[in-house]
This record gives C-alpha cells, sequence and structure tokens, in this order.
C-alpha cells in the first residue's frame, strides 16, 4: 500500500499541507516497507522514518512518533488509507477553532456507512458505543486513529495501552481532563492492500481492560466533585 499512500501525500504537500512534515514509523516490520520507507525520504525531504527494532503495538508507535516531532499540532493517520489522507487539514482547522482533540467519526450519524470488515466494524462500534454510555457525553467514536491534537493538550495525556486499545485510552482520557473533542463525520473506507494486523480476541480483551480502568476512572472523577471543600483556617 505504500506507492498509493506516498502518491496521495506528495500531493498533499504540494498543495494544501505544505510545509508539513509527516513520520513514518515502522513498526518492525519484517517484508521490505522499511527498506522502501528509506529509498521514498531520500526524494522527499517532507518524511522523517523512524523505526523500531522489533513490533512494540501501536501505542508504542504512537508515542515514538509523538516524541519525535515539536509541531503545535500533531496529527495520527492510517496507512492503509481508509481514511481519506486529503482530509486531515479539515481536522487541523477543528483544533485551530478551539478543539483539543479532532477526530474523523465513522459512527457520526452524519457519516456515510461504512466499508470493510464486519467483524472490525461491529467491534469498533460496539466499544465506541459503551464507552459513549460510560463517559456520558455525546463522543460517537472513539476507536479512530485518524485525528489531530494541540500539542500542549497531548503531552498531558499519559496513555499506557501499546496496542490498538491506545486510540481509544488517549481520547478517554482527554475527556475525563475535560478537553474539547470535536468529530468529523467520515467514511471509513474498504482497505485495498494487505491485511489488517488486529487480532480480534487480543483487541477484545484490551478494551476490557480499558473499560474497567475508564469506569474506576470515571467512579474518582465524580467522587472528587461532590466531596465538599474544606476550609482553611
Amino acid at each position: 500500500g505504500l506507492p498509493m499512500l506516498l502518491d496521495r501525500l506528495e500531493g498533499l504537500v504540494a498543495g494544501s499541507m505544505r510545509g508539513w512534515e509527516i513520520l513514518f514509523v515502522d513498526d518492525g516490520s519484517t517484508d521490505r516497507t522499511f527498506a522502501e520507507l528509506l529509498s521514498a525520504s531520500r526524494a522527499r525531504p517532507w518524511m522523517t522514518v523512524l523505526r523500531h527494532p522489533t513490533n512494540m503495538g501501536l501505542g508504542t508507535a504512537l508515542r515514538t512518533g509523538f516524541a519525535n516531532t515539536l509541531a503545535p499540532i500533531v496529527c495520527s493517520v492510517d496507512s492503509d488509507c481508509t481514511y481519506a489522507p486529503e482530509r486531515l487539514p479539515e481536522l487541523v482547522a477543528l483544533v485551530e477553532a478551539g478543539a483539543d482533540i479532532a477526530t474523523a467519526s465513522a459512527w457520526h450519524p452524519g457519516s456515510v456507512k461504512a466499508e470493510g470488515s464486519p467483524v472490525r466494524i461491529a467491534l469498533s462500534r460496539a466499544v465506541s458505543g459503551v464507552y459513549k454510555l460510560l463517559i456520558g457525553q455525546d463522543i460517537h467514536t472513539f476507536t479512530c486513529l485518524f485525528r489531530a491534537y494541540r500539542r500542549s493538550s497531548l503531552e498531558r495525556v499519559h496513555f499506557w495501552s501499546n496496542g490498538f486499545a491506545s486510540v481509544a485510552e488517549i481520547m478517554l482520557r482527554g475527556m475525563l481532563a475535560g478537553y474539547r473533542v470535536a468529530e468529523l463525520p467520515m467514511q471509513l473506507e474498504k482497505r485495498r492492500f494487505g491485511t489488517s494486523k488486529l487480532k480480534v480476541g487480543d483487541a477484545i480483551a484490551a478494551h476490557v481492560g480499558l473499560l474497567a480502568l475508564t469506569a474506576s476512572l470515571v467512579f474518582a472523577t465524580r467522587t472528587r466533585r461532590l466531596l465538599p471543600r474544606r476550609s482553611v483556617a
């Protein structure tokens, strides 16, 4: 899938995304991905390639990417183009308008019907629905990687998940901290190349753990709000 992604990004950095820096985090690939990225970067000054020596998971890859940029607005994007990279400037505009986190939202009522694996779609919709009930805010999608973040807010979110649940954890911790989240209705498109690395069983286990953690954080937050303030003599 790299040739399609690179072609689309090439057009964007020459137009609406001029001046952007794009980091590629190779999470311990064992095929020719890293070699192809290095080769492509030689002719593309806007590309920076980072690599993990072994596969460490999506959450670790995100932390690596976040730690290696100083931009005031930081975006994360799926490399399989299941969300159109051409829409990244729309997410950035939402952050510039005041949001701390702007996310593509496949499950927003205003979005077009999603394409792709029925199992993955069902899992994502189900866990997003449970997180919505738990948090008690009108946000529809918690599992979408395609986002823009205000750096100053992102630096205060400490997330621990290493796998796919990390995406939801960042959102949940940000919302519990009072961050403003903006959703951009967007279609989840069908993957054109390769196969997803998500393992459904592992993802379910990770989200169950994250749900338990979130429930405890929500309880603690609400308890603090109910406690009377002590006066200081």
